[in-house]
């Protein structure tokens, strides 16, 4: 996996120096350079987990049995993500709202620098 990042870590930055510099892509160019660096990432540890011998035994067939279960994982993962949603979303309406005092700009940093 060390491997698969740093290869991902490398092709990161030559393809987002290539679209944003010498395609002079902009801010296009990076979100593109990081779209193809995360796909590219999914399929190689999806690769790294089907074929590596340190993952032989964590591999399962998928069945019914797994299946069945299904509904236990979106109880759980549902209120989940709501929560996640919520202090996003709480977090972004803070950042907004803060626009509203005497220096905007000094309180939004902050208030950046404080959450993040």
């Amino acid at each position: 996996m060390l491997i698969t990042s740093s290869f991902i870590l490398c092709f990161h930055t030559i393809s987002c120096w290539t679209l944003v510099y010498k395609l002079q892509l902009g801010q296009k160019g990076a979100a593109i350079a990081f779209s193809l660096s995360t796909w590219l990432n999914v399929i190689l540890l999806g690769l790294y987990v089907k074929f590596s011998s340190a993952c032989e035994k964590t591999r399962a067939p998928l069945s019914r049995e797994a299946l069945y279960s299904i509904g236990e994982f979106f109880r759980l993962g549902v209120p989940s993500a709501i929560m996640v949603c919520l202090k996003w979303w709480s977090m972004e309406l803070l950042l907004l709202l803060s626009g509203l005092f005497k220096n905007p700009k000094l309180e939004t940093s902050v208030l950046y620098i404080w959450y993040f």
